[in-house]
């Protein structure tokens, strides 16, 4: 057996280990391929999700306070947190709130409280009324209109609809904190 022989032996076998790792790492790149491709499609999905149902954020944190027309004094009513979404919809949570708040209002009856057979009714978010500028609601109950007076205050009044008749009271936001420059 020469040398050449041997030489050409080995070489052989070089080239036949070669291919084989060729076609090892090309079923690699297969499967990663393939996890690529379903991570994709769940992130495809996540976006779509997110286009539904945008994330809310914290916008605005304030102090209502509310004073009738014929009284100097202000009192305290509730702590409201104001949650934007980048579509423009808003969902206001009360942190605090005094027995001045809906006192006036009549109660609710049972059956306009939601349930979950309400599910158009629960998915429906409001456009905001709150802007930089000021707060305009109109909600059957009561009406309001309010204008930014400072960085920190708002200021306007409401017409509040009883049994016994409309009553006007003053009302003042003062800002507490501003996280949305929607807001500023």
């Amino acid at each position: 057996m020469s040398f050449t022989d041997l030489v050409i032996g080995i070489l052989f076998l070089f080239l036949i280990l070669v291919a084989a790792l060729i076609l090892m790492n090309q079923e690699v790149v297969r499967r990663l391929q393939e996890q690529i491709r379903e991570l994709q499609v769940q992130v495809d999905a996540a976006k779509k999700l997110e286009a539904d149902n945008p994330p809310f954020r914290l916008g605005i944190i304030f102090n209502i306070y509310q004073r009738p027309s014929q009284s100097s004094e202000w009192t305290y009513s509730r702590t409201v947190r104001l949650f934007r979404s980048p579509t423009g919809r808003c969902v206001n949570t009360v942190i605090l709130r005094s027995n001045l708040s809906t006192a006036w209002k009549p109660p609710v009856e049972e059956g306009d409280v939601p349930t979950a057979k309400d599910q158009d009714l629960i998915k429906t978010i409001p456009v905001c009324g709150m802007s930089a500028s000021g707060d305009h609601w109109d909600s059957g109950s009561e009406e309001g209109d309010l204008e930014r007076v400072s960085p920190t205050l708002y200021e306007g009044s409401a017409m509040l609809y009883k049994s016994t008749g409309a009553t006007k009271v003053y009302i003042q936001y003062r800002v507490l904190g501003i996280y949305d420059d929607y807001f500023r």
